[in-house]
């Protein structure tokens, strides 16, 4: 009964295997040739190292523009958008109310300096006359003497004073001076282009109030921002782990979002020596003067660059995906007729894709490309 069952289950084994292989066509034949393995040829070629990151388009050259007199905007002569030129007026402003009457008070004091100045003048004058004469002792004649010159000083932080309300404007300073300054209303100062340029945006509108640019440092009133668009640059932050590669004058090759099909031409210009970490990864900013002028560039357009840190002439290149480590040698297996060879080789550069051979390869070798 025993050997029966166990020539059934046989029986059952020897059909179960006859059926798979009836099922699976692949199995009925067996090549005993094994397909040659892929390989590459190495070659002589031109390569390029390259820092590839995304940045901004910035103006050149932008111009925060400040009043120097605090007061209310009276009017404004220009619009986003506007080319204006050296000079060209852009906005007046209306001196407020407490700025004229603390001028009108420093005119007043300056008034009051030179007629002390003329009388101590006048006495330190007849001082001399007496002291020739002998009717004054020389104390009295020093003492005229030292009046006159305080009272220069007197006048000159007067003058120096009011200088200094009218923000630094000598012109109007020098108006004032003269006696040609209206001193019954309110002054009216003009605010001109100091470059050309173009009106990127304006902050203020008429009637507003704005606080002067002089009163603290870095403080006042932003009526406008001017740029200068015929000159554009890229600003774009490096990894900490690449910027070592990154030198200034190295050519970059530049692609807009925008724009695309088109690529412009730039030179790497400054490389910040200070840091900014965030969120744990420092990084350096860099900036990328365009080398041609374009209309079509905006500010804050997105610009993919690709920063050319090396050009290598006439070298051995493989595939990256050829290389592998071996008892911590970098090495490649070469096809000699139909046998694989092992052979120690010497990278020296790595790219996204290639490898750098400067020892272990000869010109036309077969280097097999490992299947996966």
């Amino acid at each position: 009964m025993t050997r029966n069952i166990l020539f059934a289950v046989f029986v059952l084994i020897i059909a179960s295997g006859i059926g798979l292989y009836a099922y699976y066509p692949d199995l009925q034949s067996v090549s005993t040739d094994q397909q040659p393995p892929a390989t590459v040829e190495v070659v002589r070629t031109s390569l390029q190292t390259r820092v590839t990151e995304t940045g901004t388009i910035q103006p050149s050259k932008t111009i925060e523009i400040k009043s120097q007199f605090s007061g209310e905007v009276a009017q404004l002569f220009v619009s986003t958008g506007k080319p204006v030129k050296k000079g060209e007026l852009l906005a007046i402003i209306r001196q407020e109310s407490s700025q004229a009457r603390q001028v009108a008070q420093l005119r007043a004091a300056i008034q009051e300096e030179r007629l002390n100045v003329n009388a101590a003048q006048r006495e330190w004058g007849r001082s001399q006359s007496l002291f020739t004469k002998g009717f004054i002792a020389q104390q009295t004649l020093e003492t005229a003497e030292l009046d006159y010159r305080q009272s220069l000083v007197r006048l000159e932080l007067a003058e120096r004073q009011l200088l200094l309300a009218l923000g630094g404007n000598k012109e109007l300073f020098q108006r004032y001076q003269e006696g040609s300054a209206q001193s019954t209303r309110p002054e009216e100062f003009q605010v001109r282009s100091p470059t050309d340029g173009t009106v990127l945006e304006i902050l203020v509108n008429a009637g507003e109030i704005i606080t002067s640019g002089t009163a603290t440092f870095g403080g006042g009133t932003i009526l406008m921002n001017l740029a200068d668009l015929s000159h554009m640059i890229v600003k774009a932050n490096i990894n900490e782990v690449t910027i070592p590669r990154v030198l200034v004058d190295q050519k970059v090759d530049i692609h807009l979002d925008a724009l695309p099909g088109q690529s412009f031409q730039g030179t790497v210009t400054e490389i910040a020596t200070q840091g900014v970490k965030t969120e744990n990864i420092v990084s350096y900013e860099v900036t990328i003067a365009i080398d041609t002028p374009h209309k079509v560039l905006k500010p804050m357009l997105t610009a993919n660059i690709d920063i050319v840190t090396k050009q290598l002439e006439d070298v051995l290149t493989i595939p990256l995906e050829a290389l592998r480590v071996e008892n911590g040698d970098d090495v490649v297996d070469v096809l000699i007729g139909e046998s694989p060879q092992i052979r120690k080789v010497r990278v020296a550069l790595r790219t996204e894709t290639q490898a750098v051979i400067t020892r272990g390869l000869q010109e036309d070798d077969q280097v097999i490309i490992p299947s996966f």
